[in-house]
């Protein structure tokens, strides 16, 4: 479960929290001007998050977009988030873990962040102009809502549970086959 820092002494701007962030043993992100403790993932969310890395990192090699995994940081409005999964199209910077320009954003909701990553962190993650998709993945129901970036601050929401998901701003498709192999879901009472 994710945690939350008691409020004393703690960072209170993306600056300070960079300063204070190096110096924990744990992985922390800072959501909404909160250092909260990242959780060690189930093993369904660590599946799916390597079926949409390795679909996203097949499909985009030789391409100038690239998918990244485990690390790579993103910077908002009081917000450093390291989502599960993230496509860049630009050069990386070898030197800073942090990418710049995001297009693509991926958060496999566990049951400890669905509150910063369908709510939180979208906060931040809309106003950021690069941002064109931002996929949210059940691991709990064969689920995902997929963002769309239809105008400067507009986003169209759909939800998905068969079929195909159309990344247009990298010219991918996912599909939800893809992102759930491996995965076997209980039978849901209607």
């Amino acid at each position: 479960m994710a945690k939350v820092r008691a409020e004393s002494g703690l960072p209170r701007t993306v600056e300070e929290f960079d300063r204070w962030n190096a110096e924990q043993p744990e992985r922390w992100e800072f959501i909404g001007g909160v250092p909260v403790m990242m959780a060690p993932a189930s093993l369904p969310h660590t599946i799916i998050k390597g079926n949409v890395f390795r679909a996203l990192a097949n499909k985009l090699e030789g391409r100038r977009c690239r998918a990244y995994v485990d690390g790579a940081e993103v910077k908002g409005h009081k917000l450093v988030a390291i989502p599960d999964v993230v496509v860049e199209c630009r050069p990386a910077n070898l030197r800073s873990p942090t990418l710049a320009e995001p297009v693509v954003l991926v958060e496999v909701l566990s049951p400890s962040s669905v509150r910063e990553d369908t709510e939180r962190k979208w906060q931040s993650y809309c106003l950021m102009p690069s941002v064109q998709h931002y996929l949210v993945v059940s691991q709990e129901r064969r689920q995902v809502m997929l963002h769309t970036r239809t105008g400067p601050s507009a986003f169209a929401e759909t939800v998905h549970s068969e079929g195909q998901i159309e990344l247009a701003a990298i010219g991918v498709t996912l599909t939800l086959d893809e992102i759930y192999d491996g995965i076997d879901f209980e039978p849901e009472d209607v």
